[in-house]
């Protein structure tokens, strides 16, 4: 009986970890990646999201690190003139992975001076027009869109020549719904 389970102590991780390696060549695509399994980790929008944005500046190697570019906010597929506390983020999370990529990426919300609100603190950021900088010159934009249905949320990014307008690249992402409920605007879910 003990030779029984030395072989089953020894097989069984084996077992697992050869599961483990096997993909499901029939299974659903949940976003532009074209090689390996989707990027979600459950919670995490960031990585879907820092994917597909290198997935984009990789399939436009004339875009460099030094080309100026502007991330517009990400705007709701049924009200591309408005956006939300989803949209908002995205855009900030492809500013952040930008920066940590070398590229050069301006912030239009930044004030010319810093506001100061007794008991709330410092705040540099603004949507203010009358209070900003002036808007930077770029060669291209970063922007895109989200739709929602009653389990996912689809986001598409773009990369825009700013001089004629062109798509130079994109990609797309998938999150389930219930990873960004609270960034969705009221009526959305």
């Amino acid at each position: 009986m003990n030779k029984y389970r030395r072989r089953f102590a020894f097989l069984l991780p084996l077992t697992l970890a050869a599961g483990g390696c096997v993909n499901d060549p029939d299974a659903p695509a949940t976003s532009s990646v074209t090689i390996g399994a989707a990027p979600y980790v459950r919670g995490d929008i960031s990585t879907p999201m820092y994917r597909a944005v290198d997935l984009m500046f990789a399939a436009a190697p004339e875009v460099g690190a030094g080309t100026p570019l502007v991330v517009a906010s990400i705007a709701d597929i049924e009200r591309v003139e408005t956006s939300s506390p989803l949209g908002n983020i995205v855009s900030d999370m492809i500013r952040t992975r930008l920066a940590q990529d070398g590229h050069t990426s301006s912030e239009m919300r930044l004030r010319r001076d810093v506001n100061f609100n007794k008991g709330q603190r410092e705040f540099l950021l603004s949507r203010n027009p009358r209070t900003l900088m002036p808007p930077p010159n770029a060669a291209a934009v970063v922007t895109g869109t989200y739709a929602t249905s009653s389990q996912k949320v689809r986001v598409s990014l773009k990369l825009i020549s700013a001089s004629d307008a062109h798509i130079i690249s994109g990609a797309d992402f998938v999150v389930p719904i219930a990873e960004v409920i609270g960034l969705l605007p009221q009526g959305k879910t």
